[in-house]
């Protein structure tokens, strides 16, 4: 069933998960629904369980308590490919290790649509190369994967999801390991084609000033715990980031941009 816009395409009820072993949860109670269209920015420190929820909402982790549902379908009932079908994953890291063409590897992509003992299509290569087409990596495109700089890694890696062609596009801390330049280039870039494409944009990010330029709702994840969750502009204000990551903040305005500026650390009560 295809959605219309603004319909909720992953909504999350009652969320627990704790590791294997594990004695305490991760995830508490962590309820959320995400509509088709929207970009949203998953907020938190380190050990938030931010990374934690994303294996969750892809399904590269089970056994959790609660309900995630993608499309309406329980994800916990939903193989591999099926979720493929929707979901496109960027993930923090990614270590290239053998010497396969930019080419190949943004094919590997088309996984989900390909079948296993067939060749790639006419419409799959076509795919493969609107998608570097649109993040710029066609200008490497037949160069070896494992001889690329950061930021051209990066493009790769989301060319790749791109070419998936999913209704969502889920990306880890995407500018994990870049500079100020490249961290601005991709940013700007994946908001671009979610517009352009009408993809749901879901990112994992550390930065609310990130936040601030590139989403329109977060999710602010603070122990575990949904801390906030709205749009941006009503919800991100210096107490929340005070409660969410110990810093006092000062948030400054100028020319219609706003930004929040760290000058100590809150005091921790007892």
């Amino acid at each position: 069933m295809e959605l219309k816009e603004k319909e909720s395409i992953l909504s999350v009820k009652e969320l627990h998960f704790t590791y294997p072993r594990g004695k305490t949860e991760v995830l508490r109670g962590i309820s959320c629904d995400i509509k088709k269209g929207e970009r949203v920015a998953i907020l938190g420190s380190n050990g938030a369980g931010k990374s934690t929820f994303f294996s969750l909402i892809t399904g590269l982790t089970g056994n959790y308590k609660g309900s995630i549902t993608l499309n309406n379908n329980e994800i916990r009932e939903m193989n591999r490919y099926q979720i493929a079908q929707y979901i496109s994953f960027v993930p923090q890291k990614h270590e290239p290790l053998f010497p396969f063409s930019v080419k190949d590897f943004i094919m590997m992509g088309r996984y989900s649509k390909i079948d296993a003992l067939g060749n790639p299509t006419k419409e799959d290569i076509d795919a493969v190369m609107r998608a570097a087409e649109e993040t710029g990596a066609i200008r490497y495109i037949d160069r070896p994967y494992n001889e690329l700089s950061g930021g051209e890694i990066q493009l790769a890696i989301i060319s790749r999801a791109l070419a998936q062609e999913t209704e969502i596009l889920i990306l880890d801390e995407p500018n994990n390991h870049l500079d100020f330049k490249n961290q601005f280039t991709v940013f700007n870039l994946i908001c671009d084609i979610s517009k352009k494409r009408n993809v749901t944009l879901i990112m994992s990010l550390h930065n609310p000033n990130d936040v601030l330029l590139f989403s329109e709702k977060a999710i602010v994840f603070n122990n575990g715990v949904v801390a906030a969750n709205g749009l941006v502009s009503e919800i991100l204000n210096t107490k929340l980031l005070s409660e969410v990551f110990g810093v006092n903040a000062v948030c400054i305005e100028q020319n219609g941009y706003k930004a929040f500026l760290p000058h100590s650390l809150a005091k921790i009560e007892n």
